[in-house]
């Protein structure tokens, strides 16, 4: 007996030039430089983990940019296509330095339901795509403008994190539909989730309502490795604080938007003011301090939209990776009911072959099919076994690559939101100093 154990008619949109993300230096041994740039038991317990960096390919370039989107299609198929810029040198697979591709938004579902059949179940933590809200595309498609509609842009910069997180993992980087979706020109198959699709989100919904029947009548015992309850307690941890901190973000992203609003209407009846004074003095002062306040207000909404796309979305993002992660760990718990279950039926069996044998009221025939599936169990308990080692494994270098990741990720977050900070502030105090002038004028 084995040892038991436990366990993404015509009007263009461009959303960018350049990625939604700058380049930070992360160096260790260095002062990172602010810059001001425009946003466009024991032994039971596995060996702790070693922070890394996030392996690094030093010779290769792989990077997608979401940068276009158009709104084609009829009257009946009216729908938004997303233009794919992928540059890459060096990736198996990728014969030109660059392509160009057009993808509707299904095309990213279709894709990620792809990519989590084949290497979810191995372990692989997979980001989420941006969810499918009708009442969203509805607003956009009866809208005339969309060139600066805030939702679709948020769209193209989600499914931009989306595919490059896909793109950054080195297990999933040569997959043949990645390469598909980045370098055909044309349509892809199935622009919506083919029936296979559509069977296997049913099967994958059986087997939540499965998993949860298995976790209530027959619970895991107490974890061989506690490395994984750490674990796990150390991410339901991080996961209920990043929600907070998502939660704060987007209040404070409301709050400077708000201010933005007030310091507009502000501005109005300063103008009015200005303009019913009858001494020049005052009414120039307040004509500047006018001036003043809209461009304050410019510069909280431009603030409160930059903070949303690089700040906001970014722990978004975080959350969405953890729910990824506690499904790669359901994986896990399910692969080790499935071992449990033979393993039961594998002792059900061969004390009913004994029974047999002891009494010897049994045919011939009854004994060769309890041996058959005896060894049928017996070969499905090596297999389950050997499948939940290498999802454990799988795990926990995840875990580990997903760690080494969070922490440039996270320098990397809170640097842009300094670096946007300051900015800031140094624009709002350069147009409190231009109004100095007016305000001694008023004193003398």
């Amino acid at each position: 007996m084995p040892e038991e154990k436990n366990p993404l008619s015509v009007q263009t949109v461009t959303v960018t030039n350049d990625s939604i993300y700058d380049d930070i230096d992360l160096n260790e041994d260095a002062t990172a430089e602010i810059r001001y740039q425009t946003a466009n038991d024991t032994e039971n317990i596995s060996p702790p983990i070693e922070h890394k960096q996030v392996e690094k390919h030093d010779d290769t370039i792989f990077e997608v940019k979401v940068c276009e989107f158009e709104k084609r299609g009829g009257f009946f198929d009216v729908h938004f296509v997303f233009r794919v810029e992928t540059q890459v040198e060096g990736v198996v697979g990728f014969t030109r330095k660059r392509y160009d591709t057009w993808r509707r938004f299904n095309d990213f579902l279709v894709l990620h339901e792809k990519i989590v059949d084949k290497y979810q179940q191995k372990g692989i933590i997979i980001l989420q795509p941006p969810e499918k809200k009708i009442s969203v595309m509805a607003k956009a498609m009866a809208s005339s403008n969309n060139f600066t509609d805030p939702q679709l842009l948020q769209r193209a910069r989600q499914l931009e994190r989306f595919m490059n997180r896909l793109i950054q993992h080195p297990r999933i980087r040569p997959d043949c539909d990645i390469r598909d979706f980045l370098t055909l020109d044309t349509e892809l198959p199935a622009t919506n989730p083919t029936p296979a699709l559509a069977g296997i989100k049913m099967m994958k919904a059986i087997r939540v309502c499965q998993e949860t029947f298995e976790k209530l009548m027959a619970p895991i015992g107490e974890e061989v490795d506690q490395w994984f309850e750490i674990t796990n307690a150390m991410f339901e941890d991080f996961d209920s604080n990043i929600r907070k901190l998502y939660s704060e973000s987007q209040a404070l992203m409301a709050h400077r938007k708000d201010m933005a609003a007030s310091g507009e209407k502000f501005a109005q009846n300063l103008s009015l003011l200005a303009a019913s004074e009858e001494s020049m003095t005052l009414s120039l002062a307040l004509a500047a301090l006018t001036e003043t306040y809209e461009k304050a207000s410019s510069i909280w909404n431009k603030q409160s939209e930059i903070n949303d796309a690089r700040f906001t979305e970014s722990i978004d993002e975080y959350i969405s990776l953890l729910s990824s992660l506690r499904d790669v760990f359901s994986d896990r718990v399910h692969v080790w009911h499935q071992w449990k279950k033979f393993q039961r039926a594998f002792e059900e069996k061969r004390a009913k072959k004994t029974e047999v044998e002891l009494t010897g009221n049994g045919k011939q025939d009854e004994l060769n099919k309890l041996s058959l599936d005896i060894l049928e169990n017996k070969q499905k308990i090596i297999a389950f076994e050997k499948k939940f080692d290498e999802v454990s494994k799988s795990i926990q270098e995840e875990v580990e690559r997903f760690e080494a990741g969070r922490k440039v990720d996270m320098k990397n977050m809170l640097i842009e939101y300094l670096e946007d900070m300051i900015k800031s502030h140094t624009e709002l105090s350069k147009l409190w100093q231009q109004f100095e002038p007016y305000a001694h004028k008023i004193q003398n």
